[in-house]
């Protein structure tokens, strides 16, 4: 098999299967409610597990520019989120809390991993130029996961308990973990020549690109990210139905499916900066609007468009970063873009809306996620405009 298919249908499947999971504890939260465990508990826990994939992305990046070792790695965080997928159905038996908060850990870490390996895994295969499309079909599927782990996990954990569903949960990770493992494990990556020091001296040369950017997708993320980790309380409440939450997340989070590629292929012409300002506005449009509408179908419509632009940040910004930034610094620079901004980002948001959530209640929550949407759309001025000397 040519090795740039190779390497695009195993990544897809990597991320097909770690996106699945990044709803889990949004999930986990309907129920853990219903059994008493306190929100401000479960906001600190689903914070934990962001900033901890976060703070892990860049140095599992740093490793990986000066080993090559990208399919070890992968499958190593796999493996954590199946065991945390063993240790949250424990919770629902025993040491409730315990297991929650050592499950919030293994999760983060294990979520740490895809995301920097796998879009450098494709921008080295493909090239700065090509590599937006290939990580626009690689994201496509991470969507396709999202899409469909809300009703997956709700029909799992209704019609076979809640123990049962995740431990069925985590046997498949296993497996599809193992599976990609086999399918990278024979690509040539090669590792950079730079040793660590010239790894760490090369990315200060991009700081003007990654420092502000990194500061507006954290803004962005604490948006984006609350929004997803909240939705699912939010929707049960207004819609009384677990079924229906999770039908009308997989019906929404879908578009990201068509969204992906649609962002990766005009990132490529366009540029990435051009496509992170039609996506951060398109977003928060969109959401404005959706929590200022009325009637089941409407709302239904305006959160699809919202998730068509929100989560379909991963071509475009990896795309953006590939771009600019040199082979040998590429998954420090994705670990820093995706890991410190994306990630702890999302869990500043995550914590930020749990803290308020019995105080002001969940409604206005979405509200001041709105107000921070807007935050993100105004810091898109301070991107810059063009590359700057090297």
């Amino acid at each position: 098999m040519n090795e740039k298919i190779q390497a695009l249908i195993f990544t897809g499947i990597g991320h097909y299967l770690n996106d699945s999971f990044l709803i889990l504890l949004s999930i986990l939260i309907v129920y853990y409610l219903i059994e008493g465990v306190p929100p401000v508990f479960l906001a600190i826990a689903s914070a934990v597990y962001g900033i901890i994939s976060g703070l892990l992305s860049t140095p599992i990046g740093s490793i990986a520019d000066r080993r090559g070792n990208y399919a070890q790695l992968m499958l190593f965080g796999f493996v954590l989120i199946g065991i945390s997928n063993i240790l949250f159905a424990i919770s629902f038996m025993v040491y409730r809390l315990y297991f929650i908060a050592v499950g919030s850990v293994l999760l983060g870490s294990g979520a740490a991993f895809y995301h920097p390996l796998g879009g450098t895994i494709l921008q080295i295969k493909y090239g700065g130029k090509e590599a937006p499309k290939a990580l626009g079909i690689n994201g496509s599927l991470g969507s396709l996961g999202r899409a469909i782990s809300p009703t997956l996990l709700v029909l799992l954990l209704t019609f076979f308990g809640k123990i049962t569903g995740l431990l069925v949960t985590s046997i498949y990770t296993f497996a599809l973990g193992t599976a990609v493992y086999i399918g990278l494990r024979g690509l040539t990556i090669n590792a950079p020549a730079d040793k660590a020091k010239a790894v760490r001296s090369s990315i200060r040369k991009y700081a003007y690109l990654l420092f502000p950017l990194s500061i507006m997708i954290f803004v962005r993320s604490m948006f984006t990210f609350g929004v997803m980790m909240y939705m699912p309380t939010y929707m049960t409440d207004l819609y009384r139905s677990k079924i229906i939450m999770g039908l009308v997340l997989t019906v929404s989070y879908s578009m990201a499916i068509f969204g992906q590629p649609y962002f990766g292929r005009i990132t490529s012409s366009l540029g990435g900066r051009k496509v992170l300002i039609i996506t951060t506005v398109g977003a928060t449009a969109s959401f404005l609007l959706f929590i200022l509408s009325k009637g089941f179908y409407l709302q239904v419509i305006l959160f699809a468009i919202y998730s068509f632009f929100a989560y379909s940040g991963f071509p475009n910004l990896l795309g953006y970063v590939g771009q600019v930034v040199d082979r040998g610094a590429l998954t420090r620079a994705n670990g820093i873009v995706w890991g410190v901004g994306s990630s702890v980002g999302g869990a500043v948001g995550v914590l930020l809306g749990g803290s308020l959530i019995s105080i002001i209640g969940l409604g206005d929550v979405m509200r001041v996620f709105a107000a921070i949407a807007v935050a993100s759309t105004a810091l898109l001025v301070i991107l810059p405009k063009t590359r700057a000397a090297l």
